[in-house]
């Protein structure tokens, strides 16, 4: 291997390594922040470990400040969000690829178009469609939202995986007398799990943490999500001093997707790198 080549591969690694130390010690910070009281880490020094470590403000901010109830409402948004979006995706992704019919390039162009288009430009019609709907600052008029912005993303993927499936299998179900709804569901889908996984785990990743839309359409506490929640909690602590409480509210609302994707991870670049292959 020439040098320029070995030292650019080590410089690589270097900023990587200094990018996740840092990534890491942010987390591990937080958590020694959270452990602490109030009055400890307003008499002590921030980067101090904590005297006398206590998970009191776990149970304060799942409790008191709302942070269970805002997990709830997540949750829900999210199974019914990704839900909706990844069998609709799916459907709209098979015929595309596998069915000919007029006017197919523009149908699948007007999917790959929704990708573009930036969500402040969409922001002012869709506040009074939800309005004008009665959805407006409810969790249903949420997952509507969340469903429209993820199907093209989910089509542009899902698409090159049904469009590299043997057609000899379709043939061969077609023949025993499967009608294409049982040899989409039974022949098919099962072909594309890999690309269903890496779609259903990205949009989950996106919807837990999405804020942009939930801070223009919700307005009622009792339907936040976690991250309008945490925004709250962030403007209490700035005039209660509360800080302890928000932070540990952060690692509350961290662990299912950093569980998540530490598991997953594997799935979701194989499922993408696949995709990308095969289209």
């Amino acid at each position: 291997m020439p040098r320029s080549s070995a030292l650019s591969r080590v410089g690589v690694y270097v900023v990587l390594l200094l990018y996740c130390g840092s990534s890491v010690s942010a987390f591990l910070w937080m958590v020694s922040l959270s452990l602490k009281s109030d009055q400890e880490f307003i008499s002590t020094d921030p980067l101090a470990l904590p005297t006398a470590p206590s998970l009191a403000s776990y149970g304060s901010a799942w409790v008191t400040a709302g942070v269970g109830e805002f997990f709830l409402n997540t949750v829900l948004v999210t199974v019914f969000a990704v839900g909706i979006s990844v069998a609709v995706s799916a459907l709209a992704a098979y015929v595309l690829a596998r069915v000919e019919f007029p006017l197919r390039g523009l149908f699948l162009f007007g999917f790959t178009a929704g990708l573009m288009v930036p969500g402040f430009l969409i922001l002012v019609p869709l506040y009074f469609l939800m309005r004008d709907l009665h959805l407006l600052g409810t969790l249903p008029g949420l997952v509507m939202v969340y469903v429209a912005i993820t199907i093209p993303f989910d089509v542009f993927v899902l698409v090159p995986f049904f469009r590299l499936l043997p057609e000899e299998l379709e043939e061969a179900a077609f023949a025993e007398g499967a009608g294409p709804i049982r040899i989409f569901t039974a022949v098919m889908l099962p072909l594309a799990v890999p690309g269903l996984t890496s779609v259903v785990l990205l949009n989950i990743l996106t919807t837990w943490n999405e804020f942009f839309f939930a801070f223009v359409l919700l307005s009622d506490k009792s339907v936040f999500t976690i991250p309008m929640g945490l925004q709250g909690l962030a403007v209490n602590a700035a005039y209660s001093a509360k800080w302890v409480e928000l932070f540990a509210g952060v690692i509350l609302s961290m662990i299912p997707v950093l569980v998540m994707f530490a598991v997953a991870q594997d799935r979701i670049t194989r499922g993408m790198t696949t995709g990308g292959l095969k289209g």
